[in-house]
């Protein structure tokens, strides 16, 4: 594969052929070759690429939509990063460094949402470096960190089960392969029998994913890695069967250092993100939707900011309104119901949204805090005690905007019957500080 051609953009940002792609819109955008923009285009025409990048200016441009993370062609690489990349009369210096910053929070945000509990220790060597790498790298260099963590606490054993063809007998004998395989050989024994070794399902997984790695990645420094740890398990088969292996995988007392590894192996070998995508010009897609990391940035704020309150995010569906015959007609879904002491004191949703004035913002959000009010707030207690509620029960938090969505609003609903709270969060301090 010939990667030459890159093109980094933010979440809708453009790609085009011309150079007018560039000023064509305030989001991040980029001229790419034109073969590149065709593999891209066929991509977008697919059900799923619909998804990713629609087409703009009369099918001049193709835009970006709400999915960050790396679409690798035949002949190319996207990498469509969270919209904290602007294009505001930076200087090109200024604007590699905003490039670098949203890779860094990307990469944090991925340790949110898999919920990975060296989210904390990124060291300053390893930030900078990330920094510098293409999305899809970042990937594996997150990955090769928890085979690290795997290699330094050791390779677990296990008994496994294994079958083999024996001049003694061993274990047990398998009596149908025994007579469809030795009824000449009277001298041998078709068994099984335990044996305690590295090749159990997890460290198969592993070793096949760095087999994959190891053919994609074109990082001197994953490279390595990859080799120094496809040595550490040299005896170790590869997955033949990945959906059978993932199914046995245990994780519990004694493995709890192989989880983050496994999360990565699934993303890999399985396709595993949120979306991901192969086809004819698709060679490799990872790509998430920023509406689901944004949540869970909330919900790692919530719970940094109110130790002393139960966050509960997407705890299940609610019925809103239902039909003659009882089933549900419409749910209600809230992104956060907000407890103390397991009493329901605040609701809220997390959206991804810019809001550059009142007119940003959607009708539907604020009856949908409506619903929850009446499903989940029904007593009144404005005046609750507890510094998340501030008198208001009902909360949106979008991303904080320089200079134009810098501070919350208070707006009221039917009078004086219920306030709704709309804040701001700067992401980009919160998660780079």
């Amino acid at each position: 594969m010939n990667y030459e051609n890159k093109a980094t953009i933010s979440e809708f940002g453009l790609i085009g052929t011309d150079e007018n792609v560039i000023s064509a819109n305030k989001f991040l955008s980029e001229k790419v070759h034109p073969d590149f923009y065709t593999e891209l285009e066929l991509f977008a025409k697919t059900d799923k690429g619909k998804d990713v990048l629609q087409f703009m200016g009369n099918g001049k441009y193709l835009q970006a939509k709400s999915y960050v993370g790396t679409i690798q062609t035949t002949s190319g690489i996207l990498e469509i990063l969270p919209k904290t990349v602007s294009k505001k009369e930076l200087s090109d210096e200024e604007q590699k460094k905003q490039i670098k910053n949203s890779k860094q929070i990307f990469m944090k945000l991925l340790h949110l949402l898999y919920k990975l509990p060296n989210y904390k220790n990124i060291d300053t060597v390893n930030v900078e470096r990330i920094r510098d790498l293409e999305i899809f790298e970042i990937f594996i260099f997150m990955f090769l960190e928890e085979v690290g963590v795997i290699i330094k606490k050791g390779i677990k054993s296990d008994y496994v089960a294994q079958e083999e063809n024996l001049f003694y007998l061993k274990g047990k004998l398998l009596i149908n392969e025994q007579i469809k395989r030795n009824s000449i050989h009277k001298e041998r024994f078709y068994v099984q029998y335990d044996d305690y070794n590295q090749n159990r399902v997890e460290n198969r997984l592993i070793k096949s994913t760095l087999k994959l790695l190891s053919n994609i990645s074109r990082d001197f420094d994953n490279q390595r890695k990859i080799r120094q740890y496809f040595e550490h398990m040299n005896w170790i088969e590869l997955s033949l069967n990945i959906d059978k292996d993932f199914s046995m995988v245990k994780t519990g007392r004694g493995m709890e250092h192989y989880k983050n590894a496994l999360i990565w192996s699934k993303v890999f070998l399985k396709k595993e993100s949120f979306s991901s995508f192969s086809g004819d010009t698709v060679a490799f897609a990872i790509l998430y939707p920023m509406e689901k990391l944004f949540e869970c940035f909330v919900e790692w704020w919530l719970e940094t900011k109110y130790p002393h309150l139960q966050i509960e995010a997407q705890n299940g569906g609610y019925d809103f309104v239902r039909k003659e015959d009882n089933k549900t007609l419409f749910g209600v879904r809230p992104d956060f119901l907000i407890k103390k002491e397991n009493e329901v004191i605040c609701v809220a949703d997390a959206k991804w949204k810019l809001i550059e004035n009142d007119g940003d913002f959607s009708q539907s959000d604020f009856y949908q805090l409506f619903a929850y009010k009446h499903i989940f707030l029904k007593e009144q207690k404005e005046n609750y005690k507890d510094d998340i509620c501030e008198l208001v029960r009902l909360k949106i938090y979008y991303p904080k905007i320089e200079k134009v969505f810098e501070n919350p609003k208070i707006f009221q609903y039917f009078g004086e019957e219920g306030k709704i709270k709309i804040i701001p969060l700067d992401i980009e301090t919160e998660l780079l500080k």
